[in-house]
């Protein structure tokens, strides 16, 4: 099951300083790092993370600069300020007390393989 933009709104930042807390990183590589960690539910687009990814920029959450690639071809890389860091330590707290709640409220949540088979029509996990 994909989720919905709706569902992602909300979770982009965290999930954008999560990725860049393992490293520097340009668009596209960030695009594809989402999308293998989380097969048939994250399908985000370049164009879903530029809107976020300037917005932390704004916020100085990360910093960016240009850089050569392993294709010659100029980039523009990302990475996690101490600012950020915080911020994604703040948010992983945040997210744990949401889980559990929601844990609790809902009484358990179905395992993995059970959502991807499942279908929310306009509903979020």
């Amino acid at each position: 099951m994909k989720l919905s933009k709706k569902t992602l709104d909300g979770n982009m930042d965290t999930l954008l300083l999560a990725v860049l807390s393992d490293g520097p990183s340009y668009g596209y590589q960030m695009v594809q790092d989402l999308n293998a960690k989380a097969p048939g539910v994250l399908k985000t687009g370049e164009g879903t993370i530029y809107p976020v990814l300037h917005r932390l920029e704004e916020r100085e959450l990360i910093q960016s600069s240009w850089r050569t690639g392993e294709t010659g071809r100029q980039r523009r890389y990302y990475r996690i300020t101490l600012k950020g860091k915080k911020a994604l330590a703040d948010n992983r707290l945040q997210w744990a007390a949401l889980t559990k709640v929601m844990g609790t409220v809902l009484g358990g949540m179905p395992a993995p393989e059970t959502l991807r088979t499942t279908t929310c029509h306009g509903a979020t996990p």
